[in-house]
């Protein structure tokens, strides 16, 4: 039997998040972006292969991410060196221009599936991931649903799917058109909420091969991860005062965790 562990890190709705903080009722330091870098640092030193994934809303919270319209927490999400992040709905907050500005100045791949240019049918981002880690191919697809995309209501070029059910859809294409390939593991990057994350997991079909869902946008703190439909999902909370982490078994002849 051919297996490999991996580690899989993940953040999301950091929204600016860079200094760390006193915990109430001790002169400990808590969150921020030096805090979280370090143990990110040290995860990758003490395991052969390390993912981390950020799960939408970067930006969008801080007096500094405002001021510099998402420039500056870019800039430092490079420093973090993510091996992918999705979109959230805060990423439009700055207007389109500026979110295509970011995604060109970050040195990670920012995807997003399913929020298309209207006249002409095409996507807006990078849709899907396909990264080789130790020779296992690990599928990521990222996904945002319109309920959660108000500023987008205001721009009339952009049009989303509208709901679970065509997230669902166009999980399953991108899924479907690398049946054929030995994808190893598939990871979602979501940012429609827990409670969606679930059903969007329910309606899922299990030829597709989803195995985690790694949300965002309920800020929910998750000790465990919810099992939908054999799927695993998560979240980690809000800020930088936490993160997510996953230690897995992959099975390279059944793609099993």
């Amino acid at each position: 039997m051919n297996t490999k562990r991996f580690t899989i890190l993940h953040s999301n709705d950091m929204h600016g998040d860079f200094l760390a903080e006193l915990e109430a009722g001790t002169e400990d330091m808590v969150g921020g972006l030096s805090l979280l870098s370090g143990y990110i640092n040290q995860v990758r030193a003490e395991e052969k292969n390390v993912i981390y994934t950020i799960s939408g809303d970067m930006v969008q919270g801080s007096i500094i991410d405002s001021e510099y319209k998402g420039i500056s927490t870019i800039e430092i999400m490079n420093y973090l060196s993510p091996d992918c992040a999705s979109l959230g709905n805060h990423e439009l907050d700055y207007g389109l221009p500026q979110l295509l500005f970011l995604d060109k100045m970050a040195n990670f791949p920012i995807i997003n599936a399913n929020m298309y240019i209207k006249k002409y049918n095409k996507r807006l981002m990078m849709p899907y991931l396909i990264k080789n880690i130790d020779g296992f191919d690990i599928l990521f697809i990222g996904i945002v649903t319109e309920t959660v995309m108000d500023a987008l209501k205001l721009d009339n070029h952009i049009g989303t799917f509208i709901c679970l059910e065509d997230a669902a859809t166009e999980i399953g294409h991108i899924c479907d058109a690398y049946k054929n390939d030995d994808i190893d593991l598939t990871v979602l990057l979501t940012h429609i909420g827990l409670e969606s994350d679930k059903q969007l997991a329910a309606i899922l079909k299990p030829e597709w091969g989803v195995d985690i869902i790694l949300g965002g946008h309920s800020h929910s703190y998750m000790e465990q991860p919810e099992v939908v439909n054999n799927i695993l999902i998560a979240q980690a909370a809000v800020g930088t005062n936490q993160i997510g982490r996953f230690d897995l078994l992959v099975d390279d002849d059944t793609n099993a965790i």
